[in-house]
C-alpha cells in the first residue's frame, strides 16, 4: 500500500510504498482448505444418498460449487475423495517413520513403535467415523477398503523383509504385517461398535499388535518343513 507523508515546504507530498504483508498468501491457503472441505463434504453427503457408483465427479463439484477441473486440483479420483489424506497419507506417512526408525531395531519393536506414533488424534478419528459409517451403507466400498488395508501391509511386510533380509514372500514379514494391518481394523470396528464412549482407539489398537505378535519372535526364524511322504 502507498501512504503520502509531507514533504518540504512549498513541494509535493512524498509517496512512500509500505512493506507489503503476506496475508494474500495466508488467504490463498484458506481458501484452499476451504474448497477442499467443502468437496469432501459434498462427497459423502452425496454418497450417502445416491450411493457412491451412482454419483459423478461433477454433481460432486456442483455440489461444492467449483469447476469439475478444481476437483482434481484436490483429488485425484472419486476413491480419493472417499477416503481422503487421512487415509492415503497414512500410508506415506508409515512408510516414511518405518523407514526413519532406528537401524538396530528389531523389526517387532519398530513396527509396534511406528504404529504407536502414528495413532489417530481426534480430527482424524472424527474423519475416520463419518467414512466407516459409509462402508456400513454401502457395502460396496467394502473393497476399497481392502484396497487400502492391502497397501499398509504390502508397507510394512517390505520393510520387514529389508530389515531382516528375508523375501517379501516370507513368512516372518508377512504375519508381523499381517498383524500391524489386522490390529489396526480389529481396533477400528471394536472402537466404533462402542457404544459407552469410553473406549480408546490407541488402546485397542496397541492391545490387538499385542496379542497378535504374542508369539513372534523378535529374531524371526524359519518354519519347520515337512517332507512329503514318498509317493
Amino acid at each position: 500500500m502507498t501512504t503520502s507523508e509531507p514533504g518540504p515546504p512549498g513541494q509535493s507530498p512524498v509517496n512512500r510504498r509500505e512493506p507489503q504483508v503476506d496475508l494474500p498468501a495466508n488467504r490463498r491457503e484458506r481458501k484452499k482448505l476451504e474448497t477442499r472441505a467443502a468437496l469432501e463434504q459434498a462427497a459423502l453427503r452425496l454418497f450417502a444418498e445416491k450411493g457412491y457408483e451412482n454419483t459423478t465427479v461433477e454433481e460432486i463439484s456442483a455440489a461444492a460449487d467449483v469447476a469439475v477441473r478444481t476437483f482434481f486440483r484436490y483429488f485425484s479420483s472419486k476413491q480419493h475423495v472417499l477416503f481422503g489424506d487421512v487415509a492415503h497419507q497414512r500410508i506415506s506417512h508409515l512408510r516414511a517413520a518405518l523407514a526413519a526408525s532406528p537401524p538396530d531395531e528389531t523389526p517387532l519393536h519398530a513396527v509396534g513403535a511406528v504404529l504407536d506414533a502414528l495413532d489417530l488424534d481426534q480430527d482424524e478419528q472424527e474423519q475416520i467415523v463419518v467414512r466407516l459409517r459409509l462402508l456400513e451403507q454401502q457395502p460396496s466400498l467394502i473393497g476399497m477398503y481392502l484396497m487400502l488395508n492391502y497397501e499398509l501391509r504390502e508397507t510394512v511386510s517390505e520393510f520387514v523383509a529389508n530389515r531382516t533380509g528375508l523375501p517379501t514372500d516370507h513368512f516372518y514379514p508377512l504375519l508381523l504385517a499381517g498383524a500391524a494391518v489386522t490390529s489396526w481394523d480389529v481396533a477400528l470396528h471394536t472402537w466404533l461398535a462402542d457404544t459407552s464412549g469410553t473406549a480408546i482407539l490407541a488402546d485397542l489398537r496397541r492391545t490387538a499388535f499385542g496379542a497378535l505378535t504374542a508369539g513372534l519372535p523378535e529374531t524371526p526364524t524359519a518354519p519347520a518343513v515337512t517332507a512329503p511322504p514318498a509317493g
